[in-house]
């Protein structure tokens, strides 16, 4: 069942809305054991279903009645907002996001803020402060992150849609390890106010889900111009349409040649599954060399980490966040603070960015990696004169077991090859199912601002699929 056939079983009152969700929280309470959830609160919940009880049959909403979820970086004024770390454990938000606000106008019901890695420096859920977040699919192995509690969320059938927060694949890699949908729209295209940014020019809200037609519908209810987001597109509202008679022929898909790059057999073959499946269904498939690629995670990891830096410098314990009990001066309360308020990954990130930026180096590193990040535009830029979309797999590996590689964090950073420069490049991207289970699955990129194009493709290659 999608999106709307629930809307309308609750308008109708073939489903009941108070008997749904008293089934959904004993779902959620058998589940806990999964870790999803950091802020639950039934009575939240109940007061949201008196409110739509009240207007049934009477202008109800795109979203009525429909179960969402929250990554924990996206301000909801009724419950905490932790972003996943010690620093802000008891933060409570006086105002919802733009996108939050849009959600309850259509009648949606939040359901819970999510697990995610700290402050979204993280891709599989481990530097979570409130512990890892499990695979719904084997619960032994990591959902993938940093909107591992979305994925997760969705996987378990505890909510039909989640918003969470993309600056690297955070939304697209845990959505591949959990086998389901996930899209990251052209940057602007959905307002970020009221979300706490990682990295300002990478992040992006983006959307999980079982099905294409349902992140359609929750962008075109949460996209649009927002006067609180200088960076936000200039339309005032989205309204994408799912084409019935989209198909391949007569489009061109760009792929790429994988012995070039490290990669698990398994997602290799999953890859080519994707690539012969497409090129049957009438797509002229094209080959294409990218020079730059190779550098998407050293340029990442340099743009992101200096633009952490900046950001967390607001989380001092004075304004926000945790206070020290340990401090005799106003150094030792900043230093005291900091080192307990945050996790290993976060002071990591921070102090490469610290680094990057730092004075006596002239920010060289910095500035070199914005220019490689400029090439690597062009470069797609140019590709995209070529082809219609671009298809690569949306990890390099599949998801592993907790707790294996924590001794080596930096060796992760890969899995994000051909995630990143999306993000570097303001593109928009889909990850895609390629078979069920734990398998490889496969992203659509399209050109900046044409997020129809990836959405249909997407929803034509799932119907084939299917």
């Amino acid at each position: 069942m999608n999106i709307k056939e629930l809307r309308n079983s609750f308008v109708s009152g073939e489903i009941d809305l108070r008997s749904y969700y008293t089934k959904l929280i004993e779902k959620i309470e058998t589940k806990k054991d999964l870790n999803i959830f950091i802020s639950f609160n039934k009575e939240d919940i109940f007061r949201q279903i008196e409110k739509l009880e009240e207007k049934q049959n009477s202008n109800c909403g795109i979203l009525f009645g429909i179960p969402v979820t929250l990554k924990d970086n996206i301000s909801y004024d009724k419950l905490k907002m932790t972003c996943g770390s010690k620093m802000l454990e008891n933060f409570e938000p006086i105002f919802n996001a733009t996108v939050v606000d849009k959600l309850i106008e259509e009648d949606a019901v939040i359901i819970g803020k999510v697990n995610m890695d700290e402050f979204a420096m993280g891709s599989s859920s481990e530097t979570s402060y409130f512990g890892p977040t499990k695979n719904p699919i084997d619960n032994k192995l990591i959902p993938g992150g940093s909107s591992s509690g979305s994925a997760a969320s969705v996987a378990a059938d505890l909510a039909m849609i989640s918003l969470g927060s993309d600056s690297g694949g955070s939304v697209r890699q845990p959505a591949s390890y959990c086998n389901i949908y996930g899209y990251m729209p052209s940057y602007g295209t959905i307002s970020r106010a009221g979300v706490v940014s990682m990295a300002n020019t990478l992040d992006q809200i983006g959307i999980l889900s079982n099905c294409v037609e349902d992140i359609v519908t929750t962008t075109n209810v949460i996209g649009g111009n927002d006067s609180k987001d200088m960076n936000s597109t200039l339309k005032e509202s989205i309204n994408f349409q799912i084409e019935d008679n989209y198909n391949f022929k007569n489009k061109k898909i760009g792929i790429i040649n994988l012995d070039k790059f490290e990669i698990e057999e398994a997602v290799k073959k999953d890859y080519e599954l994707a690539v012969d499946k497409i090129k049957s269904l009438g797509a002229e498939i094209v080959e294409l060399d990218f020079k730059y690629l190779k550098y998407s995670t050293a340029v990442y990891s340099v743009v992101m980490s200096s633009e952490v830096s900046s950001n967390m410098s607001r989380f001092d314990g004075i304004r926000y966040g945790c206070l020290t009990d340990e401090y005799e001066t106003t150094d030792d309360l900043y230093i005291n603070t900091r080192s307990e308020g945050f996790g290993e990954e976060t002071k990591r990130r921070i102090a490469m960015g610290t680094l990057f930026l730092a004075a006596e180096n002239n920010q060289e590193l910095y500035k070199q990696g914005q220019k490689v990040r400029k090439l690597m535009s062009d470069e797609f830029d140019a590709h995209f004169e070529k082809v219609d979309i671009i298809l690569t797999p949306t990890t390099t590996n599949l998801p592993y077991e907790i707790g294996s590689r924590t001794e080596d964090p930096l060796s992760v950073y890969d899995s994000g090859t051909f995630n990143v420069p999306v993000n570097l490049c303001g593109l928009c991207c889909i990850s895609i199912p390629v078979r069920k289970g734990i398998s490889g699955s496969i992203q659509f990129i399209g050109k900046r601002y044409e997020d129809e194009e990836i959405l249909n493709a997407a929803y034509y290659y799932e119907r084939s699929n299917n």
